[in-house]
């Protein structure tokens, strides 16, 4: 039988399940959907590496200086680098170049060094390709967001 505190708990528990869900939207790789399979095979800076959206983009700082504008922060070697919309532009070129030359002369175990944001880190191909991929696909969203209106 249902009484008035098992829907109240109910309602409760599906409102806390909804503040998580649409947390995790502000994620690009949803580093904690990633099975232990997948972290063991790729290692944990593969499986940890991840792009989080500021709570809230002024749409007029976007509006008036994009390429200013803090958009998030980078997640790489459990350190949080905040960036800006020009950087994400600028590294995700210069790491997607980066990338594609790994996968076109080098080898499964060779490992690149990237710097970004006046810090070097040490990653292996299939972390650089990753990492490039998280950088396209943030300046993808970013840009959609905007046209579409979702930075107020």
């Amino acid at each position: 039988m249902l009484t008035y505190d098992t829907i109240t708990q109910k309602t409760y528990i599906q409102y806390q399940f909804l503040n998580i869900k649409t947390k995790q939207m502000k994620s690009i790789n949803q580093p904690w959907a990633i099975s232990d399979k997948y972290q063991t095979r790729y290692g944990s800076v593969w499986a940890n590496m991840d792009f989080v959206f500021q709570e809230k983009i002024s749409e007029e700082n976007f509006r008036t200086d994009p390429m200013n504008t803090v958009i998030g922060e980078l997640h790489i070697y459990n350190q949080k680098l905040q960036m800006t919309y020009k950087d994400i532009i600028n590294y995700s070129k210069s790491i997607q170049m980066v990338s594609d030359e790994s996968y076109i002369s080098g080898t499964k175990t060779d490992k690149y060094d990237v710097k970004i944001k006046s810090q070097t880190f040490t990653l292996q191909r299939h972390e650089l390709r990753k990492l490039a991929e998280t950088l396209t696909e943030t300046l993808i969203v970013s840009i959609r967001a905007y046209e579409l209106g979702l930075y107020l």
